[in-house]
């Protein structure tokens, strides 16, 4: 096992070599390209090419010279960045021409540059000096740049690109902020007919057939339409940024006759109480809830009452009167006369007991009943053999 696991590794290693080899040579091939490059000042191709190079396999000449043709491309942030990791990944091992050249280099460069902010609303934005991207706003630091002229031009989707021209000397340092205005989008408003009052969101607009079309915020807005003799239409919109969208409205005709109100005394309009007909005669729908509630209610009031009568007429002729016949209160018969007489005695006191909620309850649900009662209706509540009368 430990042999197969050797043999795996020793393969590794030496694909592993064969790649570094393999990138060695392409990063000499390009290296050397580079140099015939900056020979004919074309350091923008050159400079190309050090990149990859310094990608595949790094060399101290090869990081130096991309130095070099970043300062002569005016990118001297780059060239600083540049010069900081020659310094950094070679340290000690350096040597010491390459060195001295590229401390003299940096300080040519701190020398004539001058040092531009750039600060955009909103942060995501995107930034480009003199047509090149240099980074999104919220990561771009400070940037070295070449005294004279520059253009700072800073994108984001869904808002208008602003450009200003900058102008930068030797040694100074200036910070500009950039705010980016949301683009709008367009709305186009149709009419049918024609000569419609065209508002959105509450502030009018111009008449149909409006000459332009409506720069707005993106979002939503709502749009009306109004012209004499028709009704009010209302459409809800949601304009996107750069957009342009049509809205077509016809205007339906305002109806020949329109549903009266009932007027209301000018007492009652002023207490605010709600415009409704009247219904003649002062009486109110019944409802069939309220109706089941208070009949059936009355019904099983007059059974139990009935109930409770029976068996109070039992018991003063009945069992109960056969005990009292008996001396001997503990003779079996008195016992079991007594025992009938107050089972009996429990049903009627039970009986008469139902039969007044039964009687309460309808009586609730005919006061509460919203129905048909005349206005002047009185309600009367008497007692009766039978229990608790109500009448209307």
């Amino acid at each position: 096992m430990m042999k197969r696991v050797f043999g795996l590794v020793v393969i590794a290693t030496f694909i592993s070599s064969l790649a570094v080899a393999g990138d060695k040579d392409e990063a000499k091939r390009l290296f050397e390209s580079g140099l015939k490059l900056m020979k004919v000042d074309d350091f923008s191709a050159a400079a190309a090419n050090f990149e990859r190079a310094s990608t595949l396999y790094p060399t101290q000449n090869g990081l130096f010279n991309l130095a070099n043709c970043y300062k002569a491309l005016q990118r001297y942030s780059e060239a600083l960045d540049v010069i900081k990791r020659l310094h950094r990944d070679f340290g000690d091992k350096l040597k010491s021409d390459i060195k001295e050249a590229s401390v003299r280099q940096e300080a040519e460069i701190r020398s004539v540059v001058a040092t531009l902010v750039v600060k955009v609303a909103p942060a995501a934005a995107r930034v480009a000096i003199d047509g090149r991207e240099v980074g999104v706003a919220a990561m771009v630091g400070p940037l070295l740049l070449a005294p004279g002229d520059h253009t700072i031009e800073a994108t984001l989707v869904g808002h208008r690109t602003l450009r200003r021209t900058v102008r930068l000397v030797s040694g100074s340092e200036k910070t500009e902020k950039l705010t980016l205005e949301t683009e709008p989008g367009y709305l186009v408003v149709r009419s049918e007919p024609t000569g419609a009052t065209v508002s959105v969101d509450g502030q009018e607009k111009g008449k149909t057939p409006l000459i332009e079309a409506l720069a707005l915020t993106p979002g939503n807005h709502l749009v009306a339409l109004r012209v004499t003799g028709r009704k009010q239409a209302e459409r809800k919109v949601e304009i996107q940024p750069g957009e342009r969208q049509l809205v077509e409205i016809a205007l339906v005709p305002l109806d020949a006759a329109e549903p009266t109100v009932a007027s209301l005394p000018e007492n009652a309009a002023s207490h605010g109480a709600p415009a409704t007909s009247s219904v003649s005669g002062g009486t109110k729908p019944r409802t069939r809830f309220w109706k089941i509630l208070a009949w059936s209610s009355s019904a099983g009031a007059l059974v139990a009452g009935g109930t409770a009568v029976v068996f109070w007429k039992v018991l003063g002729d009945g069992r109960f009167a056969d005990a009292k016949n008996y001396p001997d209160r503990s003779d079996p018969r008195a016992v079991a006369a007594l025992n009938d007489a107050n089972r009996y005695g429990d049903i009627a006191v039970g009986c008469g007991i139902g039969a007044g909620a039964l009687a309460v309850t309808a009586l609730v649900a005919f006061l509460a009943d919203p129905g048909e009662q005349k206005s002047e209706s009185t309600t009367r509540v008497s007692l009766s053999p039978l229990g608790v009368g109500v009448s209307f």
